[in-house]
């Protein structure tokens, strides 16, 4: 299954690269860019209006953009003229791109990723009460919740320090290209958070919206709203009471052990057509980008940054792996061929939600991590452990005061440290969710939310390697604890 995997990502990197642009222009890709153009056109006058008393040369150098921004809309018009035509509506080669792109979408999108957040809920709460029923004495919930909340939160503290001092010496932000710069709604709405307002929606959830929070008025709609905060904590305080209410217990656990078999049951059912899916999601996403030639486009203006929050991630995954061997007493290259089939699910998806369930399945059963560490660490490093996410963070802010000519402080520095450290905790385990938080760090140091736009052209890519870091965390850590704490 895991050669199947690699060879599905391969062809699908091949036709996303060579074939997506044709897959993008059959779907009408070029319309919505137009979409996208405009309103980054919109968004860079209004922003020059805003500073212009304050910051003039700022504000000619967003108006500078526009006529760069216009001739690529003008681009982009004729190829929507070109692809209207009905003689290339009628071509097999439009037929054929048209076809791929759904089909690749249907497999990826529509089917695999669904099913696999459909095994999310019942996973959480079956694996998370039965491994605090496993443990015996409740009061041993505490130690192995205390060591992982430590190990969670040192490795998060380590990534943003590595992250910072990374961007610091190699400096991307200057002469980076933000010509083509946008800053999706959902990001601008998140404009005056504070980051104690943030981490207190954690808590509370948002005003107006009873099934988010750790304790949202109705469980069954926090589940609705796949909250695996809430019940992570429900379960765990619902195992720890069967722990303690004797014989009249046992009929429940045995229940939600035969019900986490049956789920895992359905996890091995969902790898059979595993390639498949992976295939759809990686050609799919490539060829919604443009294709290959978009992508390089992309990459070259912002290739020092990409450099950055890459070598970052390597090392912090080097770093993590460091302390699987030294702590854990494990074979690294053994642990990760163990656990590949799940980073290369958590590539694909970009979720660390979505991922759990293979994650759980790689843990358990190659890697021979007991059930007890793997149910209690794993739900819970999927929805706080993000220390991918935080470096990416620390390293992402840095990068847009750079591009604006900002010099930050040794004390601006530390709140990114603090604020980037406390976010990732945050962000929920689905794509681009970092982005949101990002922007608690950023209005901690006064920097303008806007910047974002500058690197969310190539923020899919980063998603899915900081992603692929977190996953790899919360496995380490489920191999630490199992080896230190449970045994």
């Amino acid at each position: 299954g895991l050669h199947a995997a690699f060879l599905t990502v391969l062809l699908a990197v091949l036709l996303g690269t060579f074939y997506g642009e044709q897959m993008w222009l059959a779907a009408g890709g070029p319309s919505e860019r137009i979409e996208e153009l405009e309103q980054a056109q919109q968004q860079k006058l209004d922003r020059a209006a805003q500073i212009e008393q304050a910051e003039p040369a700022e504000a000619d150098r967003l108006r500078a953009h526009v006529p760069q921004i216009e001739e690529r809309i003008g681009q982009l018009e004729r190829l929507v003229e070109e692809t209207d035509d009905e003689q290339y509506r009628a071509s097999f080669n439009y037929h054929l791109a048209n076809f791929l792109w759904t089909f690749t979408k249907f497999v990826g999108e529509d089917f695999f990723l669904r099913v696999l957040k459909l095994l999310v809920i019942p996973l959480v709460i079956t694996s998370m009460i039965v491994g605090i029923t496993s443990l015996g004495d409740v009061r041993k919930i505490g130690r192995i919740g205390f060591w992982t909340l430590f190990y969670y939160f040192t490795t998060a503290a380590v990534a943003v320090f590595m992250g910072i001092v990374l961007v610091q010496i190699i400096e991307p932000g200057k002469g980076a290209d933000d010509t083509f710069a946008y800053t999706k709604e959902n990001v601008m709405a998140k404009e005056g958070a504070s980051a104690v307002d943030t981490l207190l929606d954690v808590f509370r959830g948002q005003p107006g919206e009873p099934g988010t929070g750790m304790f949202p008025d109705n469980i069954f709609l926090a589940a609705s709203t796949t909250n695996v905060l809430a019940l992570i904590v429900f379960a765990i305080i619902f195992g720890g009471v069967l722990t303690t209410i004797g014989d009249e217990a046992d009929v429940v656990i045995r229940f939600f052990r035969g019900a986490n078999e049956a789920v895992m049951k359905m996890v091995h059912l969902v790898m059979w057509f595993a390639p498949l899916g992976i295939f759809g999601l990686v050609a799919f996403k490539i060829a919604e980008e443009g294709g290959g030639a978009a992508f390089l486009d992309v990459m070259s203006r912002l290739s020092k940054y990409v450099g950055t929050v890459t070598l970052g991630l390597g090392l912090h995954a080097a770093f993590l792996t460091v302390l699987l061997a030294v702590f854990a007493r494990r074979n690294p290259f053994q642990y990760i061929f163990g656990v590949a089939r799940a980073l290369l699910t958590a590539v694909t998806t970009a979720s660390s939600s979505a991922t759990l369930p293979i994650s759980l399945e790689c843990v358990e059963e190659n890697n021979g991590v007991s059930n007890r560490a793997a149910s209690f660490v794993l739900p819970l490093g999927a929805t706080i452990n993000m220390d991918g996410t935080a470096l990416y963070e620390a390293v992402a802010v840095i990068f847009i005061a750079q591009t604006l000519g900002i010099e930050l402080t040794l004390a601006q520095l530390v709140i990114i440290f603090i604020t980037a450290t406390l976010a990732a905790v945050g962000a929920a385990g689905i794509p681009e969710a970092g982005l949101v938080t990002m922007v608690i760090v950023l209005t901690a140091v006064g920097l303008p939310i806007t910047g974002i736009g500058t690197i969310l052209a190539i923020d899919w890519f980063l998603d899915r390697l900081r992603t692929t870091v977190n996953v790899y965390g919360d496995t380490v850590g489920a191999g630490i604890i199992d080896a230190r704490v449970v045994r």
